[in-house]
């Protein structure tokens, strides 16, 4: 299992590429899916603890820690599922006399999130219409292979920040019905994130990547040595880059 405490490169022995299954439990976000997909997470995408995801984004994605505890946070807020178990009193009996009723005050608290939670649609929750590859207005789980296509097909040499903008654009254009302010925020900031971890040192996230990463949610081959980014992806970058990649979307007509 990933040890949150390990922040060097990772085995690969324990971290292989192993395709959801029709029983695991996926979401509409490939970052997330990919984590699943190798192990860094529970492989089933279910009962993941809030420090074992926060961990996990921080390490494999090199974002800081501050950046990794809101996006968590941002998730369980509006997914996960708290609950608080207290174990119902039993009764004892001595040999001499009854006993009053012992209570076993064992407090149990949990806060874990399905990665099919994320799935939800609502005001209050994450995902949105107008994804790059999942399909909008359903519980997405998994790319849709004609989304997919498209976007492949409108990037054969990959895809910079204003590429990625104009993309978006033209999905937002073809909703029927425009995405809330909320959600906008949302989209923008998973196109700047998403080229953030995935562009290369001339800023493009190439065709290779967005068949593994979008398509496959898989991590790029030679992800630990060459493909991670080599610095540590912060709030304040994140968030220069969402508003990069809304100057651009509207430059393009949305």
């Amino acid at each position: 299992m990933f040890s949150p405490n390990s922040h060097s490169k990772l085995s690969t022995d324990d971290h292989t590429f192993i395709p959801a299954s029709s029983t695991d439990k996926r979401c509409p976000c490939p970052a997330l899916n990919t984590l699943a997909n190798h192990g860094y997470i529970p492989r089933r995408g279910t009962n993941i603890a809030f420090t074992h995801l926060l961990y996990a984004v921080k390490t494999v994605y090199n974002l800081s820690f501050l950046l990794a505890l809101l996006l968590t946070i941002a998730g369980f807020l509006t997914c996960a599922t708290f609950s608080v178990n207290l174990p119902t009193p039993k009764e004892s009996l001595t040999k001499s006399s009854w006993s009053w009723r012992r209570y076993h005050l064992r407090l149990s608290i949990t806060w874990t999130l399905d990665l099919a939670d994320l799935s939800a649609r609502g005001w209050n929750k994450i995902a949105h219409d107008g994804s790059l590859v999942h399909a909008s207005g359903i519980p997405s789980s998994a790319p849709d292979p004609v989304l997919l296509t498209a976007l492949l097909n409108a990037a054969p040499h990959g895809l910079s920040l204003r590429g990625l903008a104009i993309i978006h654009a033209a999905k937002e254009r073809a909703l029927a019905q425009p995405l809330s302010a909320f959600h906008e925020q949302v989209a923008l900031g998973e196109c700047a994130l998403g080229w953030l971890v995935m562009s290369n040192a001339n800023g493009v996230i190439e065709a290779e990547t967005i068949q593994e990463w979008f398509g496959e949610e898989r991590l790029p081959e030679g992800w630990w040595d060459l493909r991670r980014p080599s610095r540590t992806v912060g709030l304040r970058e994140a968030r220069q880059s969402a508003e990069k990649v809304q100057s651009f979307a509207k430059g393009a007509g949305c």
